[in-house]
């Protein structure tokens, strides 16, 4: 499989195309989620961590999300920072809801587990990747609020157009909840992120200890 461009902020890609969340990758064939990652630097497929896909909403604003697909990250290629960070996997799950009147344009819905991690290790992960992006014009995160959820917001100006992520933690620690929006409003994110609900209690959130064995490379 060819190596695949860096877009560390185009959750939406990654959802839809099967792209890295931070750098490029190449994944392996037949992935075993219950083993090591055995060389890959991401491995992914529908149905990978199904226990993760269930936390996904369904739809946001009335549109129904399609191509719900989840998996891992494993490499320091794929990992970006978070590798230094002592962070030697992170499963995700995600779903797109694309723009019907624009192909380039929006919404992701994501959930990321990795034991350990904090979130301000994803959001940096996240930041630093946007800012080694091509074309990025600039990146500015900030502390805020969306739809009653307290987290990390990031703005990239890219020549295709804003991008837009917001990244909260769920009720479990290293269990995370993002939205990311291309080419979209701020309430159409603000949408997504209510979309997944009240803060989950512990039960329904597949704890980050409890993802089978963490195995980088």
């Amino acid at each position: 499989m060819p190596t695949r461009s860096h877009r560390a902020i185009t959750l939406l890609a990654a959802v839809l195309l099967g792209l890295p969340l931070v750098t490029a990758c190449s994944a392996s064939a037949s992935p075993n989620p219950s083993g090591p990652c055995n060389g890959a630097d991401e491995q992914s497929a529908p149905g990978f961590y199904p226990e993760l896909e269930r936390l996904l909403p369904t739809q946001v604003a009335g549109q129904k999300t399609t191509s719900v697909r989840s998996g891992r990250y494993c490499s320091a290629q794929t990992l970006g920072s978070l590798a230094k960070d002592g962070i030697h996997e992170l499963q995700f799950a995600g779903a797109a809801l694309p723009d019907p009147q624009n192909k380039a344009a929006g919404l992701a819905v994501v959930v990321y587990r990795a034991a350990g991690m904090t979130l301000n290790q994803l959001a940096d992960a996240q930041a630093n990747g946007a800012g080694n992006t091509q074309g990025a014009a600039g990146v500015t995160a900030q502390r805020t609020t969306m739809s009653g959820h307290s987290g990390i917001r990031i703005d990239v100006t890219v020549q295709s157009g804003p991008e837009m992520m917001f990244f909260w933690p769920a009720a479990t620690p290293g269990v995370f909840d993002a939205v990311t929006g291309i080419g979209v409003t701020q309430a159409q994110v603000e949408a997504a992120v209510a979309a997944f609900g009240a803060a989950r209690e512990p039960a329904q959130t597949p704890a980050a200890s409890a993802a089978g064995p963490v195995a980088g490379g």
